[in-house]
């Protein structure tokens, strides 16, 4: 029988729009004017009988039933992308890896290393899926995700990745201008590069790892770790370091430590194969590739980077 739908043109627009919940920007993905996209999206509400977006000024906002629909479209084309993908890959014979970490990870340890990762898997394509906050313990869809687990969850042995370490990080000529936190240079005022929203801000950090801050130290806030790393990077000021993140830049002192004092939450930080992983697929070896690599970073940190058996001990539900 032949399908009652309006045209699919429609739905394309009205797909583009509300990802974007902008359209002009959908227009541009489109190739065509955003009065073209506004009438589109008009005609599939006539056709359908139901509203779809609200619209105010130049923004737009769905409706109930345009993110029910929304999300429906955004399954369906996700699904169609894979199976042409997944269709592609076995014609060029690769092995595709979709791995759910962190984009401060991805940028600051993972992406540095991409050149050894294609020599030690030159048959397989590596995907991401970035999280812009913290990973937490959220099912990982993907082949291979890096999760946190605290101290009372229980995580496969075989997934151990790093235990969760947090210590003070600088940049060298930060440190030869200003000081560590232990050891600051006189007349000298401390940055302290802080992230917003955290569990985990320099006022937790110092009650936990009995760390006396700097009584009149500047603060700098950012929402997303990559940055404030970036900021500390470019001597900007002092960080909250966590090794799961920054044990390659500890590794080769791109950062160093500003103080001895250090946190070990207990936690762990793990990488968890996906419900629909296959065992013994080749994200079980990738996964062994990646444990290794921060093992090696763990190893070559010596002096410079200071890293401890933190004892200090928090419990994060």
């Amino acid at each position: 029988m032949k399908r009652v739908l309006p045209p699919t043109n429609l739905f394309l627009a009205f797909e583009a729009a509300a990802r974007h919940r902008n359209f002009s920007r959908a227009a541009e993905e489109l190739g065509i004017s955003q009065p073209a996209v506004s009438r589109a999206v008009a005609s599939l509400e006539e056709a359908i009988g139901v509203k779809l977006f609200l619209r105010s000024g130049p923004r737009v906002r769905l409706t109930t039933r345009g993110a029910e629909l929304s999300g429906l479209m955004s399954n369906s084309f996700d699904a169609i992308e894979k199976l042409i993908a997944s269709w592609k890959d076995k014609e060029s014979g690769r092995k595709p890896v979709l791995l759910s970490i962190s984009s401060s990870m991805a940028a600051h340890w993972l992406i540095p290393r991409l050149f050894d990762f294609r020599l030690a898997f030159p048959d397989v394509d590596l995907r991401f899926e970035l999280i812009a906050g913290g990973v937490g313990q959220s099912p990982v869809r993907a082949d291979l995700g890096l999760r946190r687990f605290p101290e009372t969850a229980k995580a496969p042995p075989e997934s151990h990745f790093l235990d969760e370490i947090i210590q003070p990080v600088a940049a060298l000529d930060y440190i030869k201008r200003m000081g560590t936190l232990d050891q600051p240079r006189r007349n000298r005022t401390h940055t302290l590069i802080t992230l917003s929203d955290h569990w985990c801000d320099w006022d937790t950090f110092a009650r936990l790892a009995g760390l006396e801050l700097p009584p009149n130290h500047k603060t700098m806030v950012f929402s997303d770790y990559s940055v404030a790393l970036q900021s500390a990077l470019n001597g900007q000021g002092i960080v909250l370091g966590w090794l799961s993140v920054t044990s390659r830049l500890l590794r080769y002192r791109s950062l160093l430590a500003a103080s001895d004092k250090g946190l070990n939450t207990r936690a762990t930080f793990n990488f968890i194969l996906g419900d629909q992983t296959p065992v013994g697929s080749i994200a079980g070896d990738v996964r062994e590739w990646l444990c290794a690599e921060v093992g090696k970073d763990v190893a070559k940190i010596g002096k410079g980077g200071r890293l401890h058996s933190f004892e200090c001990h928090v419990l994060v539900s």
